[in-house]
């Protein structure tokens, strides 16, 4: 007797106004009994991605299931939802389970959840994160199933210089930012101990300066010069060679190796460090040791211009 097939359908989110994901799913699944397949309606806007240990996985809201309990999965439509389609594509492929199309796998990361599946894919040392929609971060809370302890991090996987970043010290105050940020998509992180962080500007696939950024006092978390951090020059000769390493390796996977600003944040304790985001469009003009960043942008534009002029010589 043929194989039973079951098959994830995703849509960009659980239900629609008009009814139009109910009747879509519902031709599908009318004619699937005669192909031996089982259809399950996927929400990609509610689904969940664990971050932890270098590695990660996604569960599915509406079935409650792993993306790998799946023999296939068709991304419908996905429009609405591009970085998770694009997290779920990486995580599929990464656990050899069919999908279709491929092509969502090469799209590029714009947030940070499309940073993380793919530093994730290649074991790059990320903060372990939790991400889903702001209706099921809810949930996790009413049933006391958050992923981390008070306090932890919440902030925008599109935010930038701090915007939009808080630390979260109880059930009240989660729902309280839920509530003012209707619209904005979160990623929860534990809270690392630190002494402050770090931004490394790559420039032409070399790290050309590093900032370290330190908070004032206790009176926020956060380390951005845009938040009020002081930001000094490290010598780039006496900064740890893994995180070097480390940093360029994600610029390169994430098409990013000729502009970039990799922030980085060690733990004060086990001296581990993370990368944090890699930043597509780093401040240059703006924030810590402009002179520095200004002379490194135009020395590397020079270059780019001279190469120019030899191929065309």
């Amino acid at each position: 007797m043929p194989k039973t097939v079951n098959v994830l359908v995703f849509y960009s989110f659980a239900t629609h106004k008009t009814g139009y994901i109910n009747r879509l799913f519902a031709e599908l699944e009318k004619a699937a009994p005669k192909h031996n397949i089982t259809l399950s309606r996927g929400s990609l806007k509610d689904l969940h991605f664990q971050f932890s240990g270098g590695s990660f996985k996604v569960i599915e809201s509406l079935t409650k299931k792993d993306l790998t309990e799946f023999d296939v999965v068709y991304f419908e439509l996905w429009q609405k939802s591009p970085q998770q389609a694009l997290a779920a594509a990486r995580y599929l492929q990464n656990n050899s389970i069919p999908f279709f199309s491929e092509e969502l796998a090469s799209f590029a990361a714009l947030t940070k959840l499309g940073e993380y599946a793919i530093l994730a894919n290649n074991n790059l040392p990320i903060i372990n994160s939790y991400f889903t929609s702001n209706k099921e971060i809810k949930k996790l809370a009413k049933n006391d199933q958050l992923p981390y302890a008070y306090p932890f991090i919440l902030k925008d996987i599109e935010g930038y210089g701090g915007n939009n970043n808080f630390l979260i010290h109880n059930q009240a105050e989660l729902l309280d930012v839920l509530a003012e940020n209707i619209v904005t998509s979160f990623v929860m992180q534990p809270f690392v101990n630190n002494n402050g962080d770090y931004r490394l500007l790559v420039l032409g696939g070399e790290v050309k300066v590093i900032i370290e950024r330190k908070r004032d006092g206790n009176a926020s978390h956060l380390n951005n010069t845009s938040q009020g951090a002081e930001g000094t020059l490290v010598d780039i000769a006496t900064f740890p060679k893994e995180i070097i390493a480390d940093a360029l390796s994600a610029t390169r996977l994430l098409k990013r190796p000729n502009f970039a600003g990799v922030d980085v944040i060690i733990n004060k304790e086990t001296g581990k460090h993370y990368i944090l985001e890699v930043n597509q469009t780093p401040q240059i003009e703006e924030g810590a040791v402009v002179d520095k960043k200004i002379d490194a942008m135009l020395s590397y534009i020079h270059k780019l211009g001279e190469k120019a002029e030899v191929a065309d010589a």
